[in-house]
């Protein structure tokens, strides 16, 4: 009995080593997911707000109402944040252009990056199907897409996601210039001055989006956007600006502007959600003057 119970704790003791080395091996592949992420959002100088974490939100929230498994909306969350990973080194004349604007050398550039990203990605097996995602947000449903001009149930799920609500965000949220981007300088935002800012564009994307559903785009994705989108503006046009201390903010409230360290990083974007940890980040960059000691916040 005794040599079965030193068995047993044998056991015990093993699985909770495997535990603890999976547990350490996960901290380490969202650390270098992290990184990864701050890289790419070097190259977003040109959004209000922060391009990538944009996507990753609404991707994960239309996976979610599709129905998609936890699992894949992990990879999906990931591919979003990361799938513009494959700009970086792109001159700031390419990034602050819309496709429509490139000449013929810049776009072939332009649809370098999804390659690129695959390059970059292609150095550690655990981002094989991430790395399939970005590949491939870029493909359009009648095989008028890059970089392998894929069609209908080639494209993966998660692609076909990203492709939308990135066609979406760059619309709305994509400046011209730097012009409208200094540091540290907070322009005034009111919940009813950005709605009537960005009305224009917004109808003009979602009309554009839903002629293109079944052409270009996964009609599914395009409907639950929309209703996604239109939900949320109208939920925006009841809610308040307050700019409130650093020290008095609240988990559940929502950034309305963005803000910049002294390097030109965005620190907080305009529709980041106020978590804990978030706040505490501010704390720490209003205590080292980085960011006003009061920002603008939505209730």
């Amino acid at each position: 009995m005794e040599g079965l119970a030193n068995l047993l704790k044998n056991i015990d003791d093993k699985d909770e080593i495997i535990d603890d080395l999976l547990n350490e091996l996960s901290k380490q592949f969202l650390a270098n997911i992290e990184i990864l992420a701050k890289f790419t959002q070097l190259n977003e100088k040109y959004y209000d707000g922060s391009h990538s974490r944009f996507v990753a939100e609404k991707s994960v929230a239309i996976a979610e109402q599709l129905g998609i498994t936890d699992e894949n909306l992990t990879e999906i969350r990931i591919a979003s944040l990361l799938h513009d990973i494959g700009k970086i080194g792109f001159s700031d004349a390419l990034l602050f252009k819309n496709t429509q604007e490139m000449d013929p050398n810049e776009y072939r550039i332009y649809t370098l990056h999804p390659e690129i990203a695959n390059n970059i990605l292609s150095a550690n097996e655990h981002f094989q199907e991430i790395r399939k995602i970005i590949y491939q947000h870029h493909e359009r449903l009648d095989g008028s897409g890059f970089p392998l001009h894929l069609t209908e149930e080639k494209i993966h799920r998660g692609a076909k996601i990203i492709a939308v609500v990135d066609v979406y965000h760059n619309s709305i949220y994509k400046r011209k210039s730097l012009a409208s981007h200094t540091n540290n300088t907070i322009q005034t935002a009111t919940t009813s001055s950005f709605l009537e800012a960005t009305k224009e564009q917004f109808n003009y994307v979602m009309n554009y989006l839903y002629k293109k559903r079944k052409i270009l785009f996964d009609p599914k994705i395009v409907d639950t956007l929309i209703e996604i989108e239109t939900f949320e503006r109208k939920q925006i046009g009841k809610q308040t600006v307050l700019r409130l201390p650093i020290n008095r903010l609240t988990p559940g409230q929502i950034v309305a502007d963005d803000y910049y360290n002294s390097l030109g990083l965005l620190i907080a974007g305009r529709g980041d959600v106020l978590t804990e940890d978030s706040i505490r980040a501010l704390i720490r960059f209003a205590e080292n003057d980085e960011i006003p000691q009061k920002i603008l916040v939505i209730e």
